[in-house]
């Protein structure tokens, strides 16, 4: 109404063209501080709708205020489509000891109700393990933390009253694809990558990593998105296909964003960057064939990393990602069919949330957005971001498409 009375009516035209381009973009935004913990930085999210109508938020917590990969998965909830966060509700899912730690969680529930939770497991968290000190070592800096740190393999843990209590944590067989530890890019995921059920009764783990045991950025190859199949409801697991992959050895395809349309194909935003570590656009692919094959990987003009996608109830699907350069944040962007990701139809889900330079080394280490959709058809974004402390702490946005 404002802008009619500004416009005047000789202007109807270029109103009607305002509004129509209003619709296209988020309505109704709400952003909910889910949890934050003063001593503990919390971060790689994964936000998941249960039968039940809840919403099922899980997280990593640091052993400490830095962002480091060595912690544990942890999870709160809210009954109120996540206008709400119980702190109460917190549940450590596995806790870290001085030995083992666990982080990258994702989680999701079958069609009989069990809640399932992937994750990384890394060991050796001594500053070192030889008398003298890591000073009196040829490697990284002295006093550096975690020098010894490693991943040594993944696993998975099961719920059956809803997220309440969990099992002891099962290993997961990812062979051929390494654990050796050696770079960031050995197997691994991201929150947003869901274990996905098929009609047949059979899981999908999306997941990236390599054969061999070289560092990924140096004379090793480059990292692989890839799947591992469960016939057997989620307890043993096999290397099922190649996603994507470079031959040459230049681009990593990395933290698949993958979901099985209702059509029956399967579509896969990934993470990517080229040597010597350019971040890129995100590249997607698509199977037809419950993952078994997948097509060539092709380039999207969509900036940003990673992706989570979902179909909406109305058909459309949805990306959301983070957003690592000025104005930082996260984003998202509809495609009308899950094949298509145009710019023009990206919006602003949340601005901000890096540190400053001067405070935080990885200032920009923000994001990671999840996503999930309420029965009344209101999206719920989950993701990090910097306190001004600063620590990190895990919010989570509202809105409508």
């Amino acid at each position: 109404r404002r802008f009619e009375w500004r416009l005047g009516p000789a202007n109807s035209l270029v109103l009607r063209r305002i509004h129509s381009r209003e619709h296209r973009v988020i309505r109704d935004v709400e952003h909910v501080l889910a949890y934050r913990d003063t001593q503990h930085a919390t971060n790689q999210g994964s936000i998941i709708r249960l039968d039940n109508g809840d919403l099922l938020l899980g997280y990593n917590e640091e052993r400490g205020r830095v962002h480091s990969d060595s912690g544990q998965s942890c999870l709160v909830r809210s009954s109120d489509g996540g206008r709400t966060w119980d702190p109460a509700s917190r549940v450590v899912v596995w806790p870290y000891t001085d030995y083992v730690g666990n982080w990258d969680c994702a989680f999701a529930q079958l069609s009989n109700g069990t809640v399932l939770m992937h994750t990384r497991v890394c060991s050796f968290m001594a500053p070192a393990g030889i008398s003298g000190g890591a000073e009196q070592i040829v490697g990284p800096p002295p006093g550096r933390r975690e020098r010894l740190k490693r991943q040594t393999g993944y696993a998975i843990c099961r719920s059956d009253d809803q997220g309440q209590t969990w099992t002891p944590p099962i290993p997961v067989n990812t062979t051929p694809i390494s654990d050796s530890g050696l770079g960031r890019y050995v197997v691994g995921g991201s929150g947003a990558g869901h274990i996905i059920e098929l009609p047949d009764g059979g899981l999908l783990m999306p997941l990236h990593g390599t054969i061999d045991r070289e560092w990924p950025r140096m004379s090793g190859e480059q990292p692989r998105c890839f799947l591992l199949r469960s016939d057997d409801g989620g307890f043993n697991w096999e290397y099922w296909a190649t996603v994507a992959y470079d031959p040459a050895q230049i681009l990593m395809f990395a933290e698949a964003g993958m979901r099985r349309l209702r059509n029956g194909r399967l579509i896969c935003l990934m993470r990517t960057e080229a040597r010597p570590g350019r971040v890129d656009t995100m590249w997607f692919t698509w199977s037809d064939d419950d993952g078994a094959s997948w097509s060539r990987p092709e380039r999207t003009k969509l900036w940003g990393y990673p992706a989570d996608v979902m179909q909406l109830e109305d058909g459309r699907v949805l990306a959301v990602y983070g957003y690592r350069r000025p104005p930082w944040g996260v984003r998202g962007c509809i495609s009308e069919d899950g094949m298509t990701w145009d710019p023009k139809n990206e919006f602003v889900i949340r601005e901000g949330g890096a540190a400053s330079p001067d405070a935080m080394r990885e200032y920009w280490h923000i994001g990671y957005p999840t996503v999930t959709q309420c029965e009344d058809g209101t999206m719920v974004a989950a993701y990090r971001e910097y306190d001004e402390t600063p620590i990190q702490c895990m919010w989570v946005t509202r809105f409508r498409v």
